[in-house]
């Protein structure tokens, strides 16, 4: 169409579309510096009203001041002389101010300090929680933390564990008072400590048998804290092996993953945990079930047999975490061909896709999965269809007879997950 021909109407569209574009270009930075005006201009009355004579006007702004966060880092000298304020108010309003701020607000470390020995509970609460906020850039706090840990409130003792596992490894010294600390009175008290272990240094052997203690603790966090201490411990833990295959029957499912990652970090050296691992795949909760099959994934080869077993079990749970188990091993588990192979016929669809996919791992070494898994190609079940296609991509170059019925999945299968897994799995095969 001729420009003379163009519709006035579209013109006018046209010209209000670049204006308003150009406006956007220039309006938005003059909106953003109006912005930043107005957070200064508010901070700086903040700032003013925390010196005003009336208490309750300075609590106020100290808790404004929190509310801006970081945008209100300016405030941070006036809420450290607030944090010696004579009203609780203020003084506790003040701490959580600076703790919005987060870790810019490192300059207020030394009067956090000595606030951790003010005399109401609810702002030495405050400061520790806020020296864990500031985190790694706070270790001339350990000392007044580790003082802390023997505080005669409870919350106040579990806030300074908290923060002194966010310092990580620059808050080594406190281990032994954090090993202490985890035979404390008050189970929110231990389970803190348990964690910040982990944090401070992963490898703290020492802390061993109170851990392994803390496993039968009437408290589930304490428990599953313990556990997952011991996890980051790992091969170093083995002794505990006995302590933390009885966690498997505890009565809460996340004390029983948290003991099953335990195991499965420890390893190689946890092979003696393999039967009650595989008994773990009849939990109620699939999420132990799962988590006891990467342990055992871990464990490795020692665990082939009991999993060559499983896969035979009645339970489907049972059978489908036998084959993930056995495809996390990998080649290693290569006696359990026989056993996939005859999976990829179970009567469930979540148990033929397990099996196909844990052979694909295998299929470079064992040459007879790839006509198996090309007949798999043909199941109605479109998640077992994509994980015989994806265990033919990782086979490789030795699939190449399966390069026809990849093809024809990739433009005429019904489902988009499989036509999108076949074009993947035809990159990684060479005609």
């Amino acid at each position: 169409m001729p420009i003379s021909e163009v519709p006035l109407g579209s013109w006018v569209g046209v010209v209000l579309g670049v204006l308003v574009l150009t406006l956007a270009v220039f309006v938005a930075p003059a909106r953003g510096a109006d912005d930043d005006a107005a957070n200064k201009a508010k901070v700086a009355e903040l700032i003013k009203q925390l010196g005003d004579a009336d208490a309750k006007i300075r609590q106020q702004a100290a808790r404004s001041l929190g509310q801006m966060g970081a945008t209100a880092k300016e405030a941070i000298p006036a809420l450290i002389k607030a944090l010696g304020d004579p009203e609780i108010g203020v003084r506790f309003w003040a701490g959580q101010a600076l703790g919005e701020i987060g870790p810019g607000a490192k300059e207020a470390v030394p009067a956090l300090i000595k606030v951790l020995g003010d005399p109401d509970v609810h702002v030495r609460r405050g400061a520790a929680q806020v020296l864990g906020v500031i985190g790694r850039e706070v270790k001339e706090a350990v000392p007044a933390l580790i003082k802390v840990l023997g505080d005669l409130d409870a919350q106040v003792r579990g806030d300074a564990a908290w923060a002194l596992g966010s310092i990580y490894s620059g808050a080594k010294e406190a281990v032994p008072e954090l090993i202490k600390t985890l035979e404390d009175p008050e189970a929110r008290v231990r389970w803190r400590a348990a964690v910040a272990l982990t944090q401070i240094n992963p490898d703290v052997k020492e802390a061993v048998p109170v851990l392994v203690k803390a496993l039968g603790d009437p408290d589930v966090e304490v428990r599953k804290s313990a556990a997952l201490a011991l996890a980051h411990i790992g091969p170093k833990a083995k002794e505990v092996l006995p302590a933390l295959i009885k966690t498997l029957d505890d009565p809460v499912w996340d004390v029983r993953s948290s003991a099953a990652r335990a195991l499965g970090h420890i390893g190689p050296a946890a092979k003696e945990a393999v039967p009650a691992l595989v008994k773990a795949f009849g939990d109620p909760d699939a999420r132990v079930a799962g988590d006891a099959a990467r342990a055992l994934g871990r464990i490795g080869s020692d665990a082939v047999p009991a999993l060559i077993k499983a896969l035979g079990d009645a339970n489907a749970q049972v059978r489908i975490a036998a084959a993930y188990a056995v495809d996390l091993i990998g080649p290693q588990a290569k006696e359990a061909v026989p056993a996939l192979l005859k999976t990829l016929g179970d009567p469930d669809a979540n148990v033929r896709r397990a099996a196909a996919s844990a052979l694909g791992w295998m299929g470079r070494e064992v040459k007879e999965i790839v006509p198996v898994l090309i007949k798999t190609l043909g199941d109605f079940d479109a998640r077992v269809r994509e994980g015989a296609v994806y265990a033919l991509g990782w086979v490789g170059p030795e699939a190449r007879q399966a390069i026809p019925d990849l093809e024809r999945l990739a433009e005429k299968d019904p489902a988009e997950s499989v036509r999108q897994t076949a074009h993947d799995a035809l990159e990684k095969i060479p005609k």
